[in-house]
């Protein structure tokens, strides 16, 4: 008989360290850093004298308040690897406000700015914008916002910027349409 005590302390022992380290697991995944679960918003392109201009949404800046911009960056996504074509980046600290009236034009580098030069855009290409921005709030999850874009001519020969939402079936394929699709 003594000798089974041993066998049944040793399984007490090894519930409780199951138990332990459950709890223990449980702990470490319910405090981790909301940084774990970040979100990606979506840019806002539009089109300012044939050129593509970048923002977020006035849904964004209701939900979010004014993001502050730290750097922006435009990719050819027509190739692979993808290949940067423009960006600016604000020493420091710096920072501008992000607010869905102002749209930040592509080549044009605020003062405080440090840029690369601006490419000049082709026509059937697909692009991808990131503006490096955030909240003020720190609970809020939202580490940047995105978007792609084509250039292509319209009936008169016009430059013309199509935005693409990630709901349409060239945001997954990145080719540039004549006219976009929907999902």
């Amino acid at each position: 008989m003594i000798r089974a005590q041993p066998k049944i302390l040793s399984h007490r022992r090894h519930a409780m360290n199951h138990r332990h380290r459950t709890l223990c697991l449980l702990a470490t995944l319910t405090s981790m850093d909301a940084s774990a679960w970040s979100r990606m918003a979506e840019a806002e392109i539009s089109a300012f004298k044939g050129m593509p201009c970048f923002t977020i949404s006035k849904k964004e800046e209701r939900r979010n308040g004014t993001p502050m911009l730290g750097a922006l960056m435009v990719y050819d996504i027509s190739i692979k690897p993808p290949v940067k074509v423009w960006s600016f980046i604000l020493p420091g600290a710096t920072t501008l406000p992000m607010h869905a009236k102002t749209c930040y034009l592509y080549g044009q580098v605020p003062a405080e700015a440090e840029s690369t030069a601006a490419t000049m855009l082709k026509i059937d290409r697909m692009y991808s914008v990131f503006l490096n921005g955030r909240p003020d709030d720190p609970s809020d999850s939202t580490r940047g916002y995105r978007g792609k874009f084509c250039l292509t001519n319209d009936a008169a020969g016009q430059q013309k910027i199509i935005a693409i939402n990630s709901d349409m079936q060239e945001w997954r394929t990145e080719i540039c349409p004549p006219r976009p699709s929907r999902p």
